[in-house]
């Protein structure tokens, strides 16, 4: 199903097309998912949560050049089957509320990263998911970010098999069947694997909302 689904780049209908997507209008995005919808609702989730918030969408508005050509391809043709943590056993999907956490440091090489520890749950994709975002709320207790960045919510991108990231239980939402799961784990992430680069850090509640409000 997933590879019907990319063959027919159902997951690039709101990425642009000079990156291989084939962008459509909310009119026509809405009929598509419409009409999958009917025949199988399962289908109609599968293919309407990459087409909605996640990793696809926050790399075309905030994006580094170098993310969207590295990332946005492969999700468009469905390479990359996406999903994004959000949601939590504490917090739902408030992104204010009680998300898990990242704190900055500095690796041995003097370079800045991020020690997260995650546990979402009810994230739509999560256990077929090779592209993997994730909202956190990044401190910096040791005052390590430049001047210009504050810490904050921040969406950073992880890709399938990270060291420490475990994607291993499964949920069934109302019986319906679409994969859907869990993402936990305790791990490290460099700072340019926050969507925009490190610049970023702490921007991820404005972007959330952007991209929310449409």
């Amino acid at each position: 199903i997933l590879k019907e689904i990319g063959d027919n780049k159902l997951f690039s209908l709101i990425i642009d097309r000079e990156y291989g997507g084939r962008k459509i209008s909310v009119t026509q995005l809405s009929d598509v998912l419409t009409r999958l919808s009917a025949y199988n609702p399962a289908l109609g989730v599968m293919v309407m949560v990459p087409n909605s918030l996640g990793p696809g969408e926050l790399l075309l508005k905030y994006g580094t050049e170098s993310q969207k050509q590295k990332y946005l391809p492969s999700l468009a043709d469905g390479k990359l089957v996406p999903c994004f943590g959000l949601t939590g056993p504490h917090n739902g999907s408030d992104a204010l509320g009680e998300i898990d956490t990242g704190m900055v440091f500095k690796d041995r090489d003097g370079k800045l990263k991020i020690q997260v520890e995650i546990n979402k749950r009810y994230i739509t994709l999560a256990p077929v998911a090779n592209l993997i975002g994730l909202a956190i709320n990044v401190t910096d207790p040791d005052k390590l970010l430049p001047s210009n960045v504050s810490p904050g919510v921040t969406v950073a991108l992880l890709e399938k098999g990270h060291p420490g990231l475990l994607q291993e239980t499964y949920h069934n939402p109302l019986n319906v069947g679409f994969p859907n799961g869990t993402l936990k784990g305790h791990f490290s992430i460099s700072a340019d694997q926050v969507i925009g680069g490190a610049d970023n850090i702490g921007n991820g509640w404005q972007m959330l909302m952007e991209c929310l409000a449409a």
